[in-house]
């Protein structure tokens, strides 16, 4: 072959190969224009616009004076299409100079004409979404509305505005584990938690375009959808005593060098909870609200769960408050174990009464022991009739639930039931043991504790809560006496005196539980509480403060635990006018009480009264009167002046009867105060020997 053909060979190949690869591309071309388009052109329309998710306003929620506890603040991210086509060059450059100043006036982070610079510039690089602001207020934003150019309206005036919510809580830490937040794994907790569903709302939808930048531009579009703002939720809690009961906590905890506590104050007949407080020692020494101790902490009572143990004795007539107990000067043993009491007794037998009163670790132990060694089941059944072994199903959700050992356990001993019986070897919270006592003062109804009473949209009541019975009676009307004489007389005569002779009478019991640590119960570490309630006559609250790990020495439920519960109870004493014996009616006064004595001196201090001459009866014009009142009036009576005979000086002070007693030469012993009551001289005896001694004797 020669060169010619050769090239001529090569020159047809590639033109073929040209040939072929330009037909796959019109072809490439027309499968692209018919019968891919729809394909590509979604995928397009994906990349170039997308539905973003609006979020609603959550719901407020309020205190029950309609206190906002917590709520959603409004703030925007504020944009501007400088290019929007309503915006003519003429209109702009008129209006421009306005709408810095504007600017300039409300964000001082510009001058005027660097926000004119800033917006002449963005609209000549064509930007469709100009940043303006973040986190602007509301109030601001509608101001804007109404400035040059943004007052065309929402999309005429390319004004954009992005609105964000932010949570606020208006009382900063007060009950605000309650209240609940947004934690840092993103978790809702509290009632933020329990009531998402109501508060969150429901999420709208707007159509978004990617433009230059890769920013997106909300589109104005008729198939957006608004969100639906989240409902309002309103609890039992009154601010007030809220923030006595932080306060006190606190200064409780501060004074003991604790490690946390919590305080609850419940309504008795409905199970209202008006304050709930919980602080925990930070690595600063100071106090946060970082957990929910009240709901979440499960531990052993302590002697607070002795009020179960009289329950089960009483119910069962295994005992009476009058009978004898040996409490062995308040130390014994149980198998291996020692147990004592927190004090040691002066004596060895007691009454039951005096047992519970001074919580006696020994006398409690010993006579449950005695009754229930054979049927530990038959005692623990009092236990799970209060409903101790459950969860309360309460407004503020927990992960964990109590724990009351039983003979199935694998752990249970031989010193299982008398170490049970004064609160060890089981886990109850500290509402749990609220609620058990507010049967008490319920009359044996116990009732179930409750912290949100309505959930409204727009003021309308969507769900109400109310006062749901969860044990009719807890026990015998006759058990229930006897147990409310116990708790009185813990705070009359036994452990609990430090809330003794207040205005109002308090019922409860102490309480100083060891804590577990490492697995093993920690002597040198305790858990203080006092819970009761008040009046006790006509209960209408309950409380429990629960102190644990003080460090100041001091551990014993009635010193710590006590003043937190008296501080919480005078607020709602000297705030709740029901709770105050009604004031005695007093009769219209009548005329003061005169002694007898000077009628002038009289005269002058009755004028000083104001009281007129026309209301003085008697005729009387000596210088010594005797005096008697009515309601109405004051009558007058001449009052014997014979200087031989000593004077009728009763009724008198004792300036006139020392001054007419002298004048006869007598002379005058004295004693007490007040008026004359008794003179040794008869009136109108006569006078025979000059300083002779007469003694008189005043009272009030």
């Amino acid at each position: 072959m020669n060169l010619k053909k050769a090239i001529l060979l090569r020159s047809w190949i590639a033109f073929m190969l040209v040939f072929v690869l330009a037909v796959r591309i019109i072809w490439q071309i027309i499968d692209l224009q018919f019968n891919q388009k729809e394909k590509y052109l979604s995928i397009s329309r994906e990349q170039s616009t997308k539905w973003r998710e609006i979020q609603a306003s959550r719901g407020n929620i309020y205190a029950e004076d309609g206190s906002l506890l917590a709520t959603s603040i409004p703030k925007y991210e504020l944009h501007m299409d400088t290019k929007v086509e309503t915006i003519t060059n003429e209109f702009f450059n008129k209006n421009i100079d306005s709408l810095s100043w504007y600017f300039a006036s409300t964000f001082t982070d510009k001058t005027q004409n660097e926000w004119r610079n800033y917006i002449v510039a963005a609209r000549n690089r064509g930007e469709r979404y100009l940043l303006l602001k973040r986190d602007v207020d509301y109030y601001i934003v509608k101001q804007m509305e109404q400035w040059p150019i943004f007052n065309l309206g929402k999309y005429k005036g390319g004004f954009i505005k992005i609105e964000k919510f932010k949570r606020e809580i208006p009382f900063g830490m007060l009950a605000l584990r309650t209240i609940g937040y947004t934690n840092q794994s993103g978790t809702k907790i509290g009632l933020e938690g329990s009531y998402d569903s109501f508060l969150s709302g429901s999420v709208g939808k707007r159509l978004e375009q990617r433009i230059i930048g890769g920013v997106w531009k909300p589109v104005d579009n008729s198939e957006e959808m608004e969100p639906r703002n989240g409902f309002d939720v309103y609890t039992t809690l009154d601010i007030n005593i809220q923030d006595v009961a932080e306060n006190a906590l606190k200064q409780a905890l501060i004074a003991h060098g604790a490690d946390h506590g919590c305080a609850i104050l419940m309504e008795v007949k409905t199970g209202a909870i008006k304050a709930i407080a919980n602080l925990k020692r930070n690595p600063d020494n100071t106090y946060f609200e970082a957990e929910n101790y009240a709901v979440n902490e499960f531990s052993d009572p302590g002697s607070t769960f002795k009020l179960v143990s009289a329950m089960a004795l009483l119910e069962d007539k295994y005992v009476k408050l009058t009978d004898t107990i040996d409490i062995e000067w308040g130390k014994t043993t149980f198998g291996p174990l020692k147990m004592e009491d927190a004090h040691e007794s002066a004596t060895r037998l007691t009454t039951f009464q005096h047992v519970f009163e001074n919580s006696s670790n020994v006398g409690i132990a010993k006579t449950v022991s005695k009754y229930y060694k054979n049927s530990p089941e038959a005692f623990l059944a009092y236990a799970n009739k209060l409903g101790l072994n459950k969860n309360l199903s309460f407004d503020i959700k927990t992960t964990r639930g109590p724990f009351i050992r039983n003979t199935r356990d694998t752990k249970w001993s031989g010193t299982s039931l008398p170490f049970m019986s004064i609160g060890y070897e089981m886990e109850l919270s500290s509402l749990q043991v609220l609620t058990m006592y507010n049967a008490i003062a319920n009359n044996g109804v116990m009732v179930r504790p409750y912290l949100v009473k309505e959930v409204r949209e727009f003021g309308k009541v969507i769900r109400s809560c109310s006062t749901e019975v969860i044990n009719p009676k807890i026990c015998s009307q006759e058990t229930l006496v006897q147990l409310k004489k116990l708790l009185e007389g813990v705070v009359e005569n036994g452990t609990g005196d430090k809330l003794k002779g207040l205005n109002y009478k308090v019922a409860g019991k102490t309480g100083t539980a060891q804590i577990i640590s490492n697995g093993k119960y920690n002597k040198a570490s305790h858990k203080a509480s006092f819970v009761g309630y008040f009046p006790a006559d006509n209960p209408q609250y309950t409380c429990i403060v629960v102190v644990n790990a003080p460090t100041s020495g001091i551990y014993y439920g009635g010193v710590v635990a006590g003043p937190v519960f008296k501080e919480i109870a005078d607020k709602v004493y000297s705030t709740s006018l029901n709770l105050h014996q009604p004031l005695k009616k007093v009769e219209k006064p009548g005329m003061p009480k005169v002694k007898n004595g000077s009628r002038d001196d009289i005269k002058m201090v009755l004028n000083k009264l104001t009281i007129s001459s026309h209301q003085i009866k008697g005729d009387a014009e000596t210088e010594w009167v005797k005096a008697s009142s009515d309601v109405s009036s004051i009558d007058l009576k001449e009052l014997g002046t014979d200087v031989k005979k000593v004077p009728d000086v009763k009724g008198m002070g004792l300036k006139d009867a020392v001054y007419l007693l002298e004048n006869r030469g007598l002379k005058v012993v004295v004693e007490g105060y007040g008026a004359v009551i008794y003179q040794s001289i008869p009136a109108d005896t006569p006078i025979t020997t000059k300083g002779s001694t007469i003694y008189i004797k005043l009272s009030p």
